[in-house]
């Protein structure tokens, strides 16, 4: 494990003298219910944004191929700018990681997966550390960077039941600060108006246009074939990038609503989980959480990419 990995997973474990109110944490099942649909929200959010900005790819490819032309870097040039692009897919890889671990840390009931569930843990609290400064544009927190600095061993022994616990609530309490400030900008980059959406929706709109304009062009200039299927095929094509341009600005509005609710419900969890909030909020919030993440998965389906 890299010394890192070490320091936070030996602040997971740690003793520490707090009051029996901070103690206090979700039931597992809560805890593994926000995970999972937070599971759920990185998902479709990685999926969207890999598989839109490979489509992209491809229709301009297969456009060139139709009208033929040369070969230039504008070609194969992504729907975002390779950094911007990997830098989330990277960040949303960790907030799964970080989710699963959470939820296999919750659902564990033996030393030996408690154990593995908390090493996962605090590797992928490290991974989304690392991320912070090239989202935010910000160093990570002094608070969360302070407190692994001062840890020099690590707990050892057998993970007992309350350390596992314990672990849940260091782990929550860690992670707030990161997911307070990035997701806000994660939910605004996927919104119809953000870097991602509004790329996407842009080229969709413009895939539409063009071969609307074509197909005018070729009627008014009577290049059209006069055979009905052909001509059908290709409204056909039309009918589906209109679909296409609908559906990216729908999916683009349930996925900056799934984040915004992810983002309300990861501080009900905190919130819980530092006893200064009951946890009907957090139940409450975490069906939100859920039910558009479902709209959005639906929508990325729908979209024939």
């Amino acid at each position: 494990m890299r010394t890192t990995s070490r320091l936070l997973l030996a602040l997971l474990l740690g003793a520490t003298a707090v009051s029996a109110g901070c103690q206090s944490i979700p039931t597992d099942r809560q805890v593994s219910t926000f995970a999972t649909a937070t599971i759920m929200v990185a998902t479709v959010a990685r999926d969207t944004l890999s598989a839109s900005n490979a489509a992209v790819v491809t229709r301009k490819l297969r456009e060139r191929a139709e009208l033929g032309g040369g070969v230039d870097d504008a070609l194969f040039t992504p729907l975002v700018a390779d950094n911007a692009y990997a830098a989330r897919i990277e960040f949303l890889d960790a907030l799964e990681r970080y989710a699963t671990a959470l939820d296999e840390l919750a659902s564990a009931d033996r030393t030996k997966a408690m154990d593995k569930a908390l090493t996962k843990l605090a590797g992928a609290l490290d991974a989304l550390g690392k991320h912070y400064e090239s989202i935010t544009g910000k160093k990570e927190p002094a608070v969360r960077r302070g407190a692994v600095k001062q840890l020099v061993t690590v707990i050892g022994g057998e993970v007992t039941q309350a350390q596992r616990r314990e672990g849940i609530r260091r782990a929550v309490v860690i992670q707030h600060g990161v997911m307070q400030d990035i997701l806000p900008i994660l939910r605004d980059e996927v919104g119809p108006a953000g870097i991602f959406g509004i790329a996407h929706r842009n080229q969709a709109e413009g895939e539409k246009a063009t071969l609307m304009s074509r197909y005018n062009t070729d009627r008014q200039k009577e290049r059209l074939s006069k055979n009905p299927d052909t001509r059908l095929k290709r409204l056909n094509r039309i009918r589906e990038a209109w679909d296409r341009a609908a559906t990216v600005k729908t999916l683009y509005g349930r996925l900056q609503e799934a984040v915004e609710h992810l983002t309300i419900a990861e501080q009900a969890l905190y919130e819980a989980t530092t006893g200064t909030a009951d946890r009907e909020h957090l139940v409450e919030a975490v069906g939100r959480v859920a039910d558009t993440a479902r709209a959005a998965s639906r929508l990325r389906k729908q979209l024939k990419e």
